[in-house]
């Protein structure tokens, strides 16, 4: 008997996260545009072969910079008052 997938009888299905260009029907789901979807690789690269959709990637976040001034939890330094003259 032959067996498929590298030797097991389940699929191989790599799940990756595709950006909706258009309004279409992805895994027998409504998807509209904008929205982020996982879908098994054959099916996003079917859509994006369609320009349905593309690839998403995740930007990472950016750190959250405490910019108040003068309080004992800020990052910055207090700032310096000018003297009289």
């Amino acid at each position: 008997m032959m067996k498929w997938n590298g030797g097991s009888n389940t699929p191989n299905l790599n799940m990756k996260k595709f950006l909706i260009l258009k309004d279409t029907v992805a895994n027998g789901q409504k998807v509209y545009a904008g929205d982020i979807v996982e879908l098994a690789d054959s099916i996003g690269n079917e859509l994006c072969a369609y320009g349905k959709a593309t690839p998403h990637v995740e930007k990472p976040k950016a750190k959250k910079v405490d910019r108040s001034v003068g309080l004992e939890k800020s990052d910055t330094k207090p700032t310096k008052k000018r003297t009289k003259k």
